[in-house]
């Protein structure tokens, strides 16, 4: 499991005026909510921003709230781009002995054979939906495709995980897929060039044939 320690204090204000005046001092207004009340509270921006690239949206943050440790994850969050700078975030709760929902990375290890031949990787889905103890949340799932040859698929159910993990994406759905799609686009190009250029080299003769007749 992966943690990070936050700081974080309370928020007294709300409000449009008062959430610009929070970010101009450096703090992106966020709430918690999850186990019982909601909670208005104030994260440093620079803080955040310098972890954000670390976390994914399986991290378990440990807030550090007036004394006090609340175990959290990232639900959501709003950001400017244009400014690079973060309005505002959404923070659930949650309860070390309790199952969560969680979509957990999923990191693809090895070359498919079907790579090798020319095929190309197809990524359909890049994590799993997942119910686990907030314990055993990890970082990503290894998923092994070196024996993929071409047009060949690895499915939600090919994945074997420990029994902690219940798997909540369908069990049909395509995570990769090694395509032949580049070998057969290329052949088909040069089948189409040549039809082509067969097809508009009548038509000038025809055209020439007919200059000559007037």
């Amino acid at each position: 499991m992966s943690s990070f320690v936050l700081d974080a204090k309370l928020r007294d204000k709300t409000g449009k005026e008062a959430c610009k005046k929070y970010r101009k001092e450096g703090y992106i207004p966020s709430i918690i909510y999850g186990q019982g009340e909601n909670i208005n509270i104030l994260i440093n921006g620079h803080t955040f921003k310098k972890i954000y690239p670390k976390l994914t949206r399986s991290t378990i943050l440990n807030l550090n709230l007036e004394n006090k440790k609340i175990d959290v994850l990232i639900k959501d969050y709003d950001k400017n781009s244009l400014k690079d700078q973060f309005m505002h975030i959404d923070f659930y709760q949650i309860d070390q002995n309790k199952v969560i929902h969680v979509q957990i990375p999923l990191e693809f290890v090895g070359t498919a054979i079907g790579m090798r031949e020319g095929g190309i990787l197809e990524k359909h889905l890049v994590s799993l939906d997942i119910e686990c103890l907030p314990k055993d949340i990890v970082n990503h799932f290894e998923v092994n495709i070196e024996h993929l040859k071409i047009n060949e698929s690895l499915h939600v159910k090919d994945i074997k995980l420990d029994k902690k993990y219940k798997v909540l994406s369908h069990p049909d759905d395509v995570i990769v897929r090694i395509s032949g799609v580049k070998a057969e686009t290329v052949e088909k190009s040069g089948e189409e060039q040549a039809t082509t250029t067969t097809s508009t080299e009548e038509p000038k003769s025809e055209a020439k044939k007919e200059d000559q007749d007037k």
